[in-house]
C-alpha cells in the first residue's frame, strides 16, 4: 500500500469512527464503482431458448444461448426490462425454419445478423434505444 493510499485508508477510518461518514454510503459508492465497471460488457440470456423447426418427417429443435454486448448499464436495465418481449421476438423469428438450413456456419452468421436486426428494431419501439451492439451464440444446437 502506498503512503497516499495509506493516508486515504486512514481518514476513511477515521471518519468512519467519528460517524460523519456513514457506511452505508461507503458501500454504496463501492457498488456504484463496481455498476459502471460491468459495461460495455456482456449480458447472457439466462435461459437458452428451444424452438421448433420445420421438418414433415419428424420434430426438429433448435437450442441456443447468446450474450448481449451492452455499451451503458442503462442499456443492459432496458433489456432486462424488455426480455419477455425480446425472448419472444426470437421465438417467433425462428420458430419453424427449416433445420437444415441452420447447419452451416454462413447460414449461423446470417441468421445471428437478422437476429440482431430483429432485437434491435424491437428494443427501438418498445425504448428509442437499440440497446444491443452485437449477439453472440454461445450454444447451437440442431436436432
Amino acid at each position: 500500500m502506498t503512503g497516499a493510499s495509506r493516508k486515504t485508508m486512514i481518514q476513511l477510518i477515521v471518519l468512519l469512527l467519528l460517524g460523519l461518514l456513514p457506511l452505508t454510503q461507503l458501500l454504496a459508492s463501492d457498488d456504484k464503482k463496481a455498476a459502471t465497471a460491468a459495461y460495455p460488457g456482456y449480458m447472457a440470456l439466462e435461459k437458452p431458448l428451444i424452438v421448433n423447426l420445420a421438418n414433415p418427417r419428424k420434430a426438429r429443435y433448435l437450442k441456443f444461448s447468446l450474450q448481449f454486448f451492452i455499451e451503458t448499464q442503462p442499456e443492459a436495465d432496458l433489456i432486462t426490462q424488455h426480455l419477455p418481449r425480446l425472448r419472444d421476438r426470437m421465438i417467433s423469428m425462428l420458430g419453424g425454419r427449416d433445420g437444415e438450413q441452420l447447419m452451416s456456419a454462413e447460414s449461423r452468421e446470417q441468421l445471428r445478423r437478422e437476429l440482431l436486426d430483429q432485437l434491435r428494431e424491437t428494443m427501438m419501439e418498445l425504448t428509442g434505444r437499440p440497446a444491443i451492439s452485437v449477439i453472440y451464440f454461445t450454444d447451437f444446437i440442431v436436432q
